[in-house]
């Protein structure tokens, strides 16, 4: 399962900082007895030699309710960041807020800075939160609406960018809808089809180059939401944090 991996990427993590080697070689005796592979694998991070012999007490135990993958499929609860400044096609962000409203799903909009923005059709649009203040790993899930005036400034914003990559990086959910689509193609995502014309759902990326069935496209996205993440280990991996 995904989570065994992050396990042993977080121990890498942790434990990487750690200048002791004896502290790192009782960590890796503890992981030992709960799991022979896992300490090994935790090991080959951390500069300490791989345990020859396991001593777990775990037994081979398991249970599938330790896994996201098992647990019930729902957006409720979930939440949305809208990537978005001045310019921006606001009656796309109507027709997909009102549908992840109706699932349960909160969406908020983060531009550069904090106020308002307009629109294309020129409605204000009140800005919940800034780059600078927020991150993708606050929230669920990525949107990026269309405009061509927005997408234009969000291509130089380097943090809109790393929005995106890291979201990836994460597994989570990303939609893009019409000039949308061109910021998720300036990313760093690998791996996945990206819209030419009709709309594209793959692995969690949901791209439409047009914007004639605002709907069905929200409707996908709602559905990526409530699978949580897409595990795609081979090819975050290559995307830079």
């Amino acid at each position: 399962m995904p989570e065994k991996e992050h396990a042993v990427q977080s121990a890498h993590f942790e434990l990487g900082k750690v200048e002791d080697k004896g502290v790192r070689e009782r960590m890796v005796n503890l992981f030992n007895h709960v799991d022979h592979e896992l300490a090994k694998k935790v090991a080959m991070g951390i500069g300490i030699s791989e345990p020859t012999q396991s001593v777990s007490e775990n037994h081979g135990k398991s249970s599938a309710a330790l896994s996201q993958e098992n647990t019930t499929k729902t957006a409720k609860g979930r939440k949305v960041a809208i990537l978005a400044t001045d310019g921006i096609n606001g009656e796309q962000i109507t027709a997909v807020k009102t549908i992840l409203s109706g699932a349960g799903v909160e969406a908020e909009i983060v531009s550069k800075f904090k106020g308002m923005i307009k629109s294309a059709q020129g409605e204000e649009i009140m800005v919940d939160k800034t780059f600078l203040t927020s991150a993708s790993v606050l929230f669920d899930a990525i949107y990026v609406p269309g405009g061509a005036a927005s997408i234009e400034a969000l291509l130089n914003q380097g943090d809109a960018i790393h929005f995106i990559n890291e979201a990836f990086r994460h597994c989570k959910p990303i939609a893009a809808m019409s000039e949308g689509v061109e910021l998720v193609q300036n990313s760093n995502i690998k791996g996945v089809n990206i819209s030419d014309s009709s709309m594209q759902n793959d692995k969690g990326v949901i791209t439409a180059k047009t914007s004639s069935a605002p709907k069905d496209f929200a409707k996908s996205f709602v559905e990526a939401i409530s699978e949580h993440r897409f595990w795609m280990s081979e090819q975050k991996d290559k995307v830079p944090g």
